[in-house]
């Protein structure tokens, strides 16, 4: 469900993409961002091959935070951000993805190259309770402090666990001219950053999570006890 919770969105938007790239590497996958514990807004989404885009998306989708008992319990996980559909875009070799993260007050780029086998792996299949699965929905995940993961997913109760394929620090967007003009804070989000103060402000100060690679063993940590049902691979 998660998978496909933004495509009516995603259709809606205005999606360019480029038909010219490596046939081998044309697979049925999608894309999606989410965090673990934040609330957030996707504003861009960049995707290259050889160099050349081959899919932008201009942003807009925003996410709600985590429910309060999984903050306090500390239950994180990554969660959010359906796949958009990317169809007929071949599989990139290089992401840029920006996101507005509401604990941080702070624009991030992630900027990241991605595995030179990566349509291998989501051309994998796996049979799963009677049917065949896929990892082929790339994720983007985005913790406080700037620490990102890139994973590729199968659908929920399909292939598990997830697999990392990147981590690390997203750096601070400060050549975005919006923001030298409208501040995030002051003149941008305004209105969301006060109801993201008022619904979670005291709850994050009693209750401080983790912040930039402090999250990598915690996040480590949850995928191995995700469900092993990648046992049998389909050729």
């Amino acid at each position: 469900m998660l998978k496909y919770l933004f495509l009516l969105l995603g259709l809606s938007m205005s999606l360019m993409a480029c038909s010219k790239g490596n046939p081998t590497t044309r697979v049925n996958w999608s894309y999606g961002s989410g965090s673990n514990i934040d609330s957030f807004c996707t504003t861009k989404a960049t995707f290259y091959l050889h160099g050349k885009t081959v899919f932008s998306y201009p942003g807009g989708g925003c996410n709600a935070g985590a429910p309060y008992e999984d903050i306090i319990e500390k239950k994180y996980y990554w969660s959010g951000g359906g796949g958009l559909p990317t169809d007929g875009v071949p599989v990139p070799d290089k992401a840029e993805i920006e996101m507005v993260s509401f604990h941080d007050r702070k624009r991030y780029r992630i900027k990241v190259d991605l595995p030179a086998d990566l349509a291998q792996r989501m051309q994998q299949g796996y049979q799963v309770k009677g049917r065949v699965d896929q990892r082929n929905w790339l994720y983007f995940g985005m913790a406080p402090g700037g620490y990102y993961e890139v994973l590729l997913f199968g659908d929920l109760q399909g292939v598990s666990p997830d697999l990392l394929i990147a981590r690390g620090i997203a750096e601070e967007v400060t050549d975005n001219w919006y923001d030298k003009k409208y501040p995030i804070g002051v003149s941008q989000y305004m209105v969301t950053l006060k109801n993201f103060d008022k619904e979670y402000g005291e709850l994050f100060k009693q209750h401080p999570v983790p912040l930039g690679m402090a999250w990598a063993p915690i996040m480590d940590a949850y995928r191995a006890k995700q469900p092993k049902t990648d046992q049998q691979p389909v050729n």
